[in-house]
């Protein structure tokens, strides 16, 4: 059976990539989509989020608005990598006009809830929504199979360094107090930092757009119209999100190294920054995480490239 999965992001470019990447996988289902202000503002993430499902034809996955700021930071995006409405400018038309009535933390918690131990939240963006979703149902960490984070920087390969900072990943650097929290809630989780997703060997580049023009899905054309704007002053579109996305799809592409996860919360030169600590360090009793530690870039590359190429 497909495995359930809820999906927390901030579209952007490869947010969009890892949407496409679950719309054509088998192996998972994808129940519910819920948006942050990230990459860009909420309006504009929300937006995106239901031009790319509407345009894949997965009008019926329902779309929930979050957090429209971090928990106590001032909101910063990142349009200057992903363009003036953090999709590249791509001629997607609109979608739906109505998404949820209700707001995303209370819809991952009912999502978790409604199979305990079985369903997977995976989160692209700030970890603001579930951060919320956790404070408001205690219960909802022990509620999950896990939770997949596209997020920090440990320092475990050369690729290891912050985008946002030195130190800092921009999903952490974000809102660190939400971070915080989910690392602090005893969830398990699995995380896909800048250690592995910085590496080249899995980023799409010039060759990859020409092979994804070739194809004639939607799904082919968003993802190339995708890359070439990502490709436009850049040699490699790095694929952090995809990455992240892939380890509930096949977990054998990575190594991990486990351990108890930690972020620097004050606001100065070392916000954000994600350190792996041994299982065990905190007397109060952190859930172990998997962190992953390598990755086979040119399988992963195959599995994205006939994943969005087939049919």
């Amino acid at each position: 059976m497909a495995l359930s999965v809820a999906f927390d992001t901030d579209p952007g470019i490869d947010d969009a990539l890892a949407l496409i990447l679950a719309l054509r996988s088998p192996e998972i289902r994808l129940a519910l989509v819920t948006t942050v202000a990230g990459n860009g503002p909420l309006d504009m993430t929300t937006r995106n989020a239901v031009r790319v499902l509407d345009y894949l034809g997965a009008a019926h996955v329902p779309v929930a608005a979050g957090a429209a700021a971090p928990l106590q930071k001032k909101f910063r995006g990142a349009l200057s990598y992903h363009g003036p409405d953090a999709l590249g400018q791509v001629p997607l038309p609109e979608g739906r006009t109505q998404i949820e009535p209700r707001v995303a933390p209370d819809l991952l918690f009912e999502f978790a809830a409604a199979a305990p131990g079985e369903r997977i939240l995976v989160a692209t963006g700030p970890l603001t929504n579930i951060a919320h979703a956790f404070q408001r149902h205690e219960e909802m960490p022990s509620l999950l199979k896990a939770v997949i984070i596209m997020g920090g920087a440990f320092r475990l390969t050369s690729y290891g360094t912050g985008n946002q900072t030195p130190y800092a990943e921009f999903n952490i650097w974000q809102d660190p107090d939400a971070a915080h929290v989910v690392f602090r809630s005893g969830v398990p989780m699995i995380i896909v930092g800048l250690d592995v997703t910085n590496d080249p060997s899995s980023a799409l580049n010039a060759a990859d757009l020409a092979q994804l023009r070739e194809g004639s899905s939607r799904a082919a054309t968003l993802t190339a119209d995708l890359l070439e704007y990502a490709l436009r002053d850049h040699e490699y579109c790095f694929m952090h999100d995809p990455l992240a996305l892939a380890t509930a799809l096949d977990d054998t592409l990575f190594e991990f190294t486990t351990g108890e996860v930690d972020v620097v919360t004050r606001d100065d030169e070392e916000r954000g920054r994600t350190v792996l600590l041994p299982a065990g360090s905190r007397s109060n009793g952190h859930a172990v995480a998997k962190v992953a530690s390598s990755v086979d870039g040119p399988r992963f590359r195959e599995l994205f490239l006939s994943r969005v190429l087939e049919g």
